[in-house]
């Protein structure tokens, strides 16, 4: 639960005290393979000039600007910071394949773009409301075990996923 005082401070401090270094030391490592990976994959989508590839290069773009942000490693909970590793390898590999199999990944990008601008507008309508819908989380990272589904599936995903389910989710959170 969230720290409101003083006193609840140092309750913490002193109940996780010896977890406080294997955390911080994790933390760091976690932090170190995403942003090492986040930089490798940049630099390969840079020099990447084929036009017909540009639509996957632009949606890679897009995705990692939506994982890696000024301030992310404050805003991501540490349980989703776990699962970036297997996001970015998902998109590494996604990027190795353009090379000889950049039409099925056309194809695979074209059943997955509807589902990305609905909650880029469901997403604004919250912003512009000023309130947190934590449902479009939820949507938005059903929409990043997809992708790893769609463009990496070998990679597995934390729950089973599909373009089916993430639409039957968001019916059943009245989206």
């Amino acid at each position: 639960p969230p720290i409101r005082d003083q006193a609840g401070f140092e309750a913490r401090i002193s109940a996780c005290k010896g977890r406080l270094m294997p955390t911080g030391n994790e933390v760091c490592e976690l932090a170190s393979r995403i942003l090492d990976a986040y930089q490798a994959l940049r630099k390969r989508l840079a020099g990447i000039t084929q036009i017909n590839w540009m639509p996957s290069v632009l949606d890679l773009r897009a995705q990692l600007d939506a994982l890696v942000f000024r301030g992310f490693l404050q805003q991501v909970p540490f349980e989703r910071l776990k699962e970036y590793p297997r996001y970015l390898k998902a998109a590494g590999q996604r990027t190795e394949k353009l090379c000889h199999a950049a039409g099925r990944d056309q194809e695979r990008l074209r059943e997955l773009t509807p589902l990305l601008e609905r909650l880029a507008e469901r997403q604004a309508a919250a912003r512009a409301a000023e309130r947190d819908d934590p449902r479009l989380e939820e949507i938005r990272w059903m929409l990043e075990e997809l992708r790893v589904s769609l463009f990496a599936q070998q990679l597995g995903t934390a729950y089973p996923v599909s373009v089916k389910r993430v639409q039957a989710r968001w019916r059943e959170l009245g989206l």
